[in-house]
């Protein structure tokens, strides 16, 4: 099912613009995004905790769509319209629409008539596109409001690298990656970082995609700022613990081996 978003949903002109860039990268989202190492990991909660379940930022619905076709009741918000039509094209292939409810809304500031979630999950670390700690803590609440007692949150954010906090802007884009899109036309994927903020915690990166015809003519080129704001170990289970959530588990990975400050950091907490 496709909702219009109530006004307190869509959030305040400032909120909008937490993640701005996805507005122009949606057709890109899949391939960038395509790997499914994460979706185990997330649907053993999903087993454990039954549905309804609620996915905030998300996006294409790489995460989404598989809880759906395993039988569970999804709903999903995002801030960016683009996205949303790229996950409700493939809803509409999978025959999903009963199994999925959809909302453009922005993740620090989201109200929904239901709050008796078992399971609310921010995947492939999109809470770093909330730049600042009084937004994510706005969005921590709202989750919290959201679940029912004894309900699962799992947030995914990496673990800093010192070593890559330090490191010198780029002078020029570096080519990552290379694939080809549905209709055929190629993309070349390159790379830059610009800098680092140590103060706000952001990280300041671009990503340019050009993109390519068949024939080997380039159609369309664009740079996406990809910016980031990393949170530490200890300070994301603060944040956690100062809405009201207890932290049961921290993983380095979706494999679930304890954190030992490398990789990611996956967080899961219970509402008390």
């Amino acid at each position: 099912m496709i909702h219009q978003p109530q006004s307190k949903m869509m959030g305040t002109q400032k909120n909008q613009n937490i993640m701005p860039q996805y507005t122009d990268y949606a057709e890109y989202y899949d391939q960038d995004h395509g790997g499914d190492s994460d979706i185990a990991f997330y649907l053993d909660y999903a087993k454990k905790c039954g549905s309804p379940i609620l996915e905030l930022a998300c996006g294409t619905g790489r995460v989404l769509l598989p809880l759906a076709n395993a039988g569970f009741e999804v709903h999903g918000i995002d801030l960016s319209e683009n996205m949303l039509n790229v996950c409700r094209l493939k809803m509409k292939q999978q025959n999903l629409f009963d199994k999925i409810h959809l909302y453009r809304a922005n993740m620090s500031n989201f109200e929904m008539e239901r709050k008796d979630f078992t399971l609310v999950y921010i995947a492939v670390r999109s809470f770093m596109h909330i730049f600042n700690q009084k937004d994510q803590l706005a969005c921590l609440a709202q989750v919290y409001r959201h679940l029912r007692p004894g309900g699962y949150f799992i947030v995914n954010v990496y673990a800093p690298n010192l070593r890559k906090l330090l490191q010198e802007p780029d002078a020029a884009f570096v080519v990552t990656s290379e694939y080809e899109l549905d209709n055929g036309n190629h993309i070349i994927r390159s790379d830059r970082f610009v800098r680092n903020d140590p103060l706000l915690q952001i990280q300041y990166s671009e990503r340019k995609f050009e993109e390519y015809d068949r024939t080997g003519r380039l159609v369309r080129q664009r740079v996406v700022p990809l910016d980031t704001r990393y949170t530490f170990r200890y300070e994301l289970q603060l944040l956690l613990e100062k809405v009201g959530f207890h932290v049961i588990d921290i993983f380095r990975d979706y494999a679930k081996h304890p954190f030992d400050s490398t990789g990611e950091i996956i967080m899961v907490a219970v509402k008390k």
